[in-house]
């Protein structure tokens, strides 16, 4: 895990690799940011062979992102959305649910997560996101 910042941002980066064959049977992979409240979020891939919900990971207090199956620079998606995401980790704050608000075990700055998604789409779109073979 590498660790960037004043200890905001932390960045998981194992490799989540899809075979072909997971690929043709409709795995998918995530851009995820658990927000982890106090400015910290870690941040990570993962490859899932269904669709996250929202709800139940918004209660995990976990903000997700589909992005294509050739992603795999984390650490330069990240720099290139870093200033989405430091808003996003200073704007989070964790609570515990209650009757009035079930699902969302964290509150954010919704715009931040929508130019961190923003930032994560030009990013793959970027000659520097291109896998080099």
């Amino acid at each position: 895990m590498v660790q960037t910042g004043p200890m905001t941002l932390h960045i998981d980066d194992t490799r989540t690799t899809l075979t072909v064959e997971q690929n043709l049977t409709g795995w998918r992979r995530e851009f995820c940011v658990e927000l982890l409240g106090d400015g910290e979020v870690r941040i990570f891939l993962r490859a899932l062979a269904v669709p996250s919900l929202k709800a139940t990971e918004l209660h995990r207090g976990v903000l997700f992102h589909r992005v294509g199956s050739g992603f795999g620079d984390l650490t330069g998606c990240v720099a290139a959305a870093r200033d989405g995401l430091e808003h996003l980790a200073r704007t989070a704050v964790r609570q515990q649910p209650n009757k009035d608000n079930l699902f969302a075990a964290v509150t954010y700055d919704r715009n931040a997560w929508e130019a961190v998604v923003s930032a994560v789409e030009r990013w793959q779109r970027s000659p520097a996101a291109t896998p080099r073979v």
